[in-house]
């Protein structure tokens, strides 16, 4: 069994410990663009921690994310991201994420903390779901959905929609 799986009433009595990242990982995002099209895109994630306490709960969940790095596949879309009045990524370079509390489901927790983006630090929820690796490792999937205009991103809402999408496929191993 995996040391992340399990309904709500499972604990992770196998698994107590520090989980960290094991390998490079990005943070894929869409956003809607003239109301038509999606943007994609990626963000490095810095580091992810995972902390699982003695009784096998899950503790709390920690990552910063380069955005400064941003990737959406079109050098002047990234270019005009940078600026002050968007992302203003020579002021903020990074995303940072913490956990307040993490709730067990029947298909992995529900994980609500506090994002900072470009200064603005804001409560989200995402979700979270696991699988296990033949090689002692777990992988982590995170989902979420979290609004620009909330941080502080400005743009037309006709050019670029207030709704972002995210996700992260992380794998963890036990420090």
């Amino acid at each position: 069994m995996s040391p992340f799986s399990g309904s709500a009433t499972t604990r992770l009595h196998a698994a107590p410990g520090t989980w960290t990242l094991t390998a490079p990982t990005t943070a894929g995002f869409s956003v809607g663009s003239l109301g038509v099209r999606k943007v994609a895109g990626t963000i490095p994630v810095i580091t992810a921690q995972v902390d699982v306490a003695e009784d096998g709960s899950v503790h709390s969940v920690a990552a910063v994310l380069s955005i400064d790095r941003i990737d959406t596949g079109h050098t002047k879309r990234d270019k005009d991201l940078r600026r002050r009045g968007l992302l203003d990524l020579d002021t903020h370079p990074t995303l940072t994420f913490s956990s307040a509390q993490v709730t067990p489901g029947e298909a992995g927790w529900t994980v609500t903390g506090l994002l900072t983006a470009k200064g603005a630090t804001r409560q989200i929820t995402v979700q979270a779901t696991t699988s296990e690796h033949d090689d002692g490792t777990v992988g982590v999937r995170l989902t979420g959905r979290l609004d620009r205009r909330d941080y502080g991103i400005k743009a037309p809402r006709f050019l670029i929609s207030a709704s972002v999408l995210f996700d992260i496929d992380a794998r963890l191993r036990r420090t």
